[in-house]
């Protein structure tokens, strides 16, 4: 055989060699090609591999099934669009990406938290001095029915005349961010409450579950907080949105983002849980931005062929 033919063939052969051990990665020509990718992308993997790549894939569309030939798994063309963003990452490439979108999430959250709480210092500083205290449940019968009635101490000591306050009462577990049980309500002193007053009211909430903190139980703490105050003539006086919840919420994002840094895992059981999948919400975002633009564009306006008529004069 020829020398140079002999060459070319060990070429050829070192080339297919090449492509055959190239790296796997994900191919998202068609629903086939996406599971066929994606099983040859697991086969290698060990389990703590696997665990990280259905995290990944979990997180970022939902499906974290790919590639497990589990039937019915087949994504529709619809759901292939959505994947485009990971098209030719491998199974690393996509981990580090959805870690990526994670922590930029957590990081977001906190940077919105700690700003709204900033921007309302100065209201919560006078919100904290129009204080509750000795809140106690007790129950009366309402329509055959055992109901809570919860009774409180107010004392006015902001230096302003408060014809209305707006609070919130809140149960919450020991260490858990999101409350058991919250209600808002809102309580007029039609005299006013004058700087320095004090009285004791009774509100009757309208969640019946309230009942539960007649014999409370040691892991629930249960806290009121005004969230706006009014003069007469509906003034607001103070307001803010940030309380108890939100700090609880913000110190759990803090320790998600603590999480998130010493370990590999995207701590998707900790705050802040994600209402959709990022690569979902991008595509929902981007629907909404096609809607929009074409609802600004009208008949008649630049960009939009009208329909000239015909002249008929001679």
């Amino acid at each position: 055989m020829d020398w140079s033919l002999q060459r070319g063939f060990l070429v050829v052969l070192i080339l297919s060699v090449a492509v055959g051990c190239g790296p796997l990665t994900l191919d998202v020509s068609s629903p086939g090609a996406l599971e066929r990718s994606a099983g040859k992308m697991r086969e290698p993997m060990t389990d703590a591999e696997v665990a990280a790549f259905d995290e990944a894939l979990f997180y970022l569309v939902g499906t974290p099934w790919l590639g497990k030939g589990e039937t019915g798994a087949l994504l529709g063309e619809r759901e292939i669009e959505l994947l485009i963003p990971l098209a030719g990452r491998t199974a690393d490439g996509i981990a580090a990406e959805a870690r990526r979108r994670r922590m930029v999430e957590i990081r977001s959250a906190v940077s919105d938290m700690e700003l709204l709480r900033d921007a309302t210092e100065a209201a919560r500083r006078d919100l904290r001095e129009f204080r509750f205290s000795e809140a106690r449940v007790y129950k009366r019968n309402r329509d055959f029915l055992e109901w809570p009635v919860i009774e409180l101490r107010i004392d006015n000591r902001t230096n302003h005349m408060v014809s209305m306050v707006h609070f919130r009462a809140v149960l919450l577990k020991l260490g858990d961010h999101n409350p058991w049980l919250e209600e808002d309500f809102d309580l007029v002193f039609f005299d006013g409450l004058a700087p320095g007053e004090h009285g004791r009211w009774r509100i009757d909430p309208e969640l019946q579950e309230w009942i539960e903190l007649i014999d409370p139980h040691p892991d629930l703490e249960f806290a009121i907080e005004a969230l706006r105050l009014e003069a007469m003539g509906g003034r607001v006086l103070s307001a803010s949105n940030w309380g108890i919840v939100e700090t609880r919420r913000l110190e759990a994002c803090r320790r998600t983002r603590v999480e998130m840094r010493s370990s590999d895992g995207l701590a998707l059981d900790r705050p802040l849980l994600p209402s959709l999948p990022p690569l979902v919400l991008e595509e929902i975002a981007e629907l909404q931005g096609q809607k929009e633009e074409s609802e600004d564009v009208e008949p008649g306006s630049p960009g939009t062929e009208q329909e000239v008529p015909a002249d008929h004069t001679g």
